[in-house]
């Protein structure tokens, strides 16, 4: 029981890569995504508060989907670390 938190954390880290690309997947469509939308508020809408909306949404959206890319990856490179250490 001493180092339970130890063994999920490397539960966590070692888990399926499939997992972890699914989420980098998740991340890298969201981030493209508010970059989508950033390009067509400054674009196709008129300045207004509405344009000014759909940016704030697509900074949002795009810098979540940046954060939760970044993440997966830093969990897939720290399972393979895990995994070369531990051979």
């Amino acid at each position: 029981m001493k180092h339970s938190w130890l063994d999920a954390l490397k539960a966590h880290y070692t888990g399926s890569l499939e997992q972890g690309f699914r989420q980098f997947r998740l991340g890298v469509s969201l981030f493209f995504l508010g970059v989508v939308g950033l390009y067509i508020a400054n674009t196709l809408i008129e300045p207004s508060i509405e344009q000014e909306l759909v940016v704030l949404a697509s900074l949002l959206v795009g810098g979540v989907g940046f954060i939760w890319a970044m993440m997966a990856h830093l969990r897939m490179l720290i399972g393979r670390l895990i995994r070369f250490f531990s051979r």
